[in-house]
C-alpha cells in the first residue's frame, strides 16, 4: 500500500472521530521514481484534514532525485530554497515532528532551514547552515504546534540541500468543554487526596 494511500485512510479515521491523532509520514519515494520528475504542489494533502504545498518562492514545483541526498532520495528545489508547507483544517493542529534534510551527491553540505509558525509574526525555529553529514544526513526534531499552519525552508543552496520523510501528527483543537472537565477532574482527584490525608491523620 502506499504512503498516500495510507495517508488518506488514517485521515479518513481521523475526519470521523474514530481517533483523537493520527501521526503521518511524507515519504516522496513512495510516489515519484524518475530523477527531476515534478512533484505535485499537493501532494499528500488530505481533504477536510490538511492541506500541504510542496513550492519554492518563486512558486516552481519541487523536484524529486531518487538517491544520493546522504543516501536517500529526496526533494529538492529548482531555485535557491525549498518550502514545505502544512496547513491543517480548521478544527485541528498540525505538530512537526521531524524531517531529513540530506546533501548530494552524498557530500557534506551546510544547509540552512527555518520553520515559521504561520500564526505567529516572525520565524520560530531559524538555523544558518546547520551541517549536514553526507553518509547519515541530518534529522531535525522541532516538535511544534500550530492550528492555522508551519512551513519548513531549506536552502539556500535548495538543489544541493534535499529534504525528506516530514513526520507530523494531526489532532483536533480541544473545545472549552474538555478543558472544563479536565480541570473539574483533577480538582476531584485533589480532594480525594486530601481527604484520604486527613483520615490517616485522624488514626
Amino acid at each position: 500500500m502506499s504512503m498516500h494511500t495510507f495517508l488518506l485512510t488514517a485521515g479518513l479515521a481521523l475526519a470521523s472521530g474514530a481517533v483523537a491523532a493520527q501521526s503521518y509520514e511524507i515519504r516522496y519515494q513512495d510516489a515519484y521514481t524518475s530523477n527531476h520528475q515534478i512533484i505535485a504542489n499537493d501532494y499528500g494533502s488530505i481533504a477536510g484534514v490538511i492541506d500541504l504545498l510542496h513550492t519554492s518562492p518563486g512558486g516552481a514545483n519541487l523536484l524529486f532525485w531518487a538517491d544520493s541526498y546522504s543516501g536517500r532520495p529526496a526533494a529538492y528545489s529548482p531555485s535557491s530554497v525549498g518550502l514545505v508547507t502544512l496547513t491543517p483544517a480548521a478544527g485541528l493542529t498540525v505538530t512537526l515532528d521531524s524531517f531529513f534534510l540530506g546533501g548530494w551527491p552524498n557530500a557534506d553540505r551546510n544547509i540552512s532551514y527555518s520553520i515559521d509558525d504561520l500564526a505567529t509574526p516572525g520565524i520560530d525555529i531559524s538555523v544558518n547552515a546547520a551541517f549536514v553529514a553526507g553518509s547519515t544526513g541530518l534529522v531535525v526534531t522541532p516538535a511544534l504546534t500550530s492550528a492555522t499552519g508551519l512551513r519548513i525552508s531549506f536552502g539556500p543552496d535548495g538543489f544541493n540541500g534535499g529534504i525528506n520523510n516530514i513526520a507530523f501528527s494531526i489532532a483536533a483543537v480541544p473545545e472549552p468543554e474538555s478543558y472544563l472537565m479536565l480541570l473539574a477532574g483533577l480538582g476531584l482527584v485533589g480532594a480525594i487526596a486530601r481527604r484520604g490525608a486527613r483520615s490517616r491523620a485522624a488514626t
